[in-house]
């Protein structure tokens, strides 16, 4: 090769490193502002529910708090108690005198009642079917999967009136086992569809060693399936939680207050006579708690669940 060309070589070598360079940096400017643009939100949150109600009421707009406060989480966690010396100094004058909201404890512990209990439902209804979609062959069983599917297509609003009448009928609005009907009745399609996919990518020759054995179905299910499809399992009871943990309609439909769950509760923070932001904003955020530490927790099985489809 001669100088010529080897000077050609590295020009060209050259230009197309600038030429990556550069992309990686619009991709990376790219990625920084989807990732500002989706987390502005939960950064001005949190730092609402440290400020003064003065402070996020003040124009311009302040993005910290000159002192961080937990006038807002105090209000909302404990019980209502008005501190003299505060209001004499005005500090939180706006939000009292805006209208109050009952202590938001027992509505988190309804959350979890409600969403647990629903999550844990619908994964022992719909692991079996999933599994007897995925073993089993019979006549529109190709089909039924979707067809099962097919029923969260309709929208919440058009069946939210008959529902309620209906548990109105067998005496079960206002309680906690009737929201979680509801609730399973909206998450079995997705934890029948999720599934299914999981199970098919078990072969089932590993079963056999079971039947051999003596051994049912159930024991087949539960012993050699369900450990190994464990990724899907959680994958799906994680996106079943995120979908019901904010559920608001049926919410608000079927239970009272005694029952109430978090984003029920969210909506009387409204007043007439103004918006507890301070308050809201506290209540929001310790509701993400839950969801982020799950998600952190059972990080690696949702990566492996939500990957999954090269078993073998």
């Amino acid at each position: 090769m001669t100088k010529a060309s080897e000077s050609q070589l590295r020009r060209a070598l050259r230009k197309r490193r600038n030429r990556d360079r550069r992309r990686s940096a619009v991709h990376h400017a790219v990625l920084i502002i989807v990732v500002v643009f989706f987390a502005f939100p939960l950064f001005w949150m949190f730092m609402t529910s440290f400020k003064t109600p003065r402070e996020y009421y003040s124009m311009p707009p302040r993005f910290l708090p000159q002192q961080f406060h937990l006038f807002h989480y105090r209000k909302s966690f404990a019980p209502w108690t008005i501190d003299p010396t505060q209001l004499s100094e005005g500090t939180y004058f706006i939000e009292e005198s805006a209208g109050r909201v009952e202590p938001v404890g027992p509505n988190i512990l309804n959350s979890f009642i409600i969403v647990g209990g629903s999550v844990a439902l619908a994964l022992a209804v719909g692991v079996w079917a999933a599994y007897g979609l995925s073993r089993f062959r019979f006549k529109g069983s190709k089909n039924m999967g979707f067809w099962i599917l097919s029923t969260r297509m309709m929208p919440p609003i058009v069946i939210a009136v008959p529902i309620f009448w209906m548990m109105r009928s067998v005496q079960l609005t206002g309680t906690h086992i009737g929201l979680i009907l509801v609730y399973v009745l909206f998450q079995l399609p997705f934890v029948v569809w999720m599934m299914k996919s999981f199970f098919d990518e078990i072969p089932p020759s590993i079963e056999e060693s079971v039947f051999v054995d003596g051994g049912s179905r159930a024991t087949a299910l539960w012993r050699v399936v369900i450990p190994l499809a464990l990724p899907g399992v959680v994958a799906t009871a994680l996106f079943c939680t995120f979908l019901t943990w904010t559920e608001f309609l049926f919410a608000s439909l079927l239970t009272d207050s005694s029952s109430a769950t978090l984003p029920v509760v969210l909506s009387n923070f409204r007043q007439d006579r103004g918006i507890l932001w301070g308050q809201m904003s506290a209540v929001m955020v310790v509701s993400l708690l839950p969801l982020m530490t799950i998600a952190v927790v059972l990080q690696k099985k949702m990566i492996q669940g939500l990957t999954a489809g090269a078993f073998k």
